[in-house]
């Protein structure tokens, strides 16, 4: 099952990306979950799990008495998690290629319900939405977190990174997604029927360091995509790539990463 509305790559060729970005946002998530009564026992799905670095930890987190369902779908995606899982010797962990829209899951049967930057990258972010949160059983929780990408830039403030975001609107508009959808989280919700949400918005700044570079890991990888979509030429595209790099070297510019929405809510008795 390929993924038409995915550009970014995908198994081993994402992995200094999706290592950096678990660096820069996992212990946000991780927080929120376990401030939310994540719990030894409990039944779990991690929706769009990637290369499954937050299925991993929440395999942990339920112990031997839980049990994480992992979907993606990416079958490169899946056979790095599943390498990872095995070698963790987790057997509460499994993996599922699915789509977000059809899970495949059984119905009122969840804890918890969990996707990270899922909803930026689907056409039907309340279709997927609405699936995910008649996985909960009464009481569980769905929790979702995504961009706000035309938030990134750094402070001075730089063209490179208004270009940035100039760019990935471009690229959203050719492939029908929206990098901006994390301040659209609870109305969207409340569209798939999920009353009371909740949010809590966050966004990470570096000062110096590797995580600085995280736009350019991202440009690199989505090259042939951004190139293809029109937004950009290859020869602006390098150059830009330089430009951030140029910034991440320079330790008086303060870079914001996307700002993050962290939105929930419960799914609570008819």
């Amino acid at each position: 099952m390929k993924n038409t509305e995915y550009v970014l790559a995908t198994g081993t060729r994402a992995g200094d990306r999706l290592q950096m970005l678990d660096a820069i946002f996992g212990p946000d998530s991780r927080e929120l979950l376990t401030r939310l009564g994540l719990n030894r026992g409990y039944r779990v799905a991690d929706i769009g799990c990637g290369t499954g670095q937050m299925a991993l930890w929440l395999a942990q987190q339920v112990t031997d008495t839980g049990s994480v369902y992992a979907l993606d779908a990416s079958q490169d995606q899946l056979r790095v998690a599943e390498e990872t899982a095995k070698a963790a010797e987790l057997r509460n962990l499994s993996f599922r290629q699915s789509s977000a829209y059809e899970t495949g899951l059984p119905r009122n049967s969840f804890d918890f319900v969990y996707s990270r930057f899922l909803m930026c990258h689907l056409t039907r972010p309340v279709d997927a939405l609405a699936e995910m949160f008649a996985l909960l059983r009464v009481g569980g929780v769905l929790v979702c977190e995504d961009f706000e990408m035309s938030a990134v830039g750094t402070f001075p403030a730089t063209p490179a990174y208004s270009r940035l975001a100039e760019i990935s609107a471009k690229v959203d508009a050719k492939h029908g997604v929206d990098s901006d959808i994390g301040p659209k989280l609870t109305a969207l919700f409340l569209q798939a029927g999920i009353v009371r949400p909740e949010v809590i918005i966050r966004q990470p700044a570096f000062l110096r360091g590797e995580n600085k570079l995280f736009w350019v890991f991202t440009l690199r990888e989505a090259a042939p995509a951004i190139v293809d979509s029109g937004a950009v030429t290859a020869e602006e595209l390098d150059d830009l790539c330089a430009q951030l790099s140029h910034i991440a070297d320079d330790e008086t510019k303060i870079v914001l990463i996307d700002r993050v929405f962290q939105v929930w809510g419960r799914k609570l008795a008819s």
